[in-house]
């Protein structure tokens, strides 16, 4: 665990303090909309706990950036031959509602998994067109 996981708690932990802290004074309402809790608030408590909680995010990730190096994904056969470096091409479709998000590696990753949103969009618009 290095310094950015361990402030990264402490920020945690003072979100959750200040979130509790706009709970009891009446500022933070929390609640559950089908299976999906929510906080709502609109008092010093309610910024403080949501700044501290994205702080925690974004310092948790930071703690990752050592372990990241481009010379992880190089493959050694032995020191006598070259070394040969291995590249992952991939990408993913993400449909919210109608609404698609597509990434993808490169362009032409994108742009079939583009044509495959469409096409999972025009299905589900056609089957539950009746509903």
């Amino acid at each position: 665990m290095n310094k950015f996981h361990i402030l990264s708690l402490i920020c945690l932990i003072a979100g959750i303090v200040f979130f509790i802290l706009g709970i009891l004074s009446g500022e933070v309402e929390t609640g559950v909309f089908v299976v999906f809790p929510f906080i709502s608030g609109s008092g010093i408590y309610a910024f403080l706990g949501f700044i501290f909680i994205i702080i925690a995010i974004l310092l948790f990730t930071f703690g990752f950036a050592k372990y990241i190096r481009p010379d992880e994904f190089e493959i050694e056969h032995d020191e006598y031959h070259s070394h040969k470096k291995t590249s992952i091409k991939g990408g993913g479709v993400i449909l919210i509602g109608p609404i698609p998000i597509v990434f993808g590696s490169n362009w032409k990753i994108a742009l079939v998994l583009i044509i495959i949103a469409i096409i999972l969009i025009l299905v589900s618009y056609f089957t539950f067109r009746s509903l």
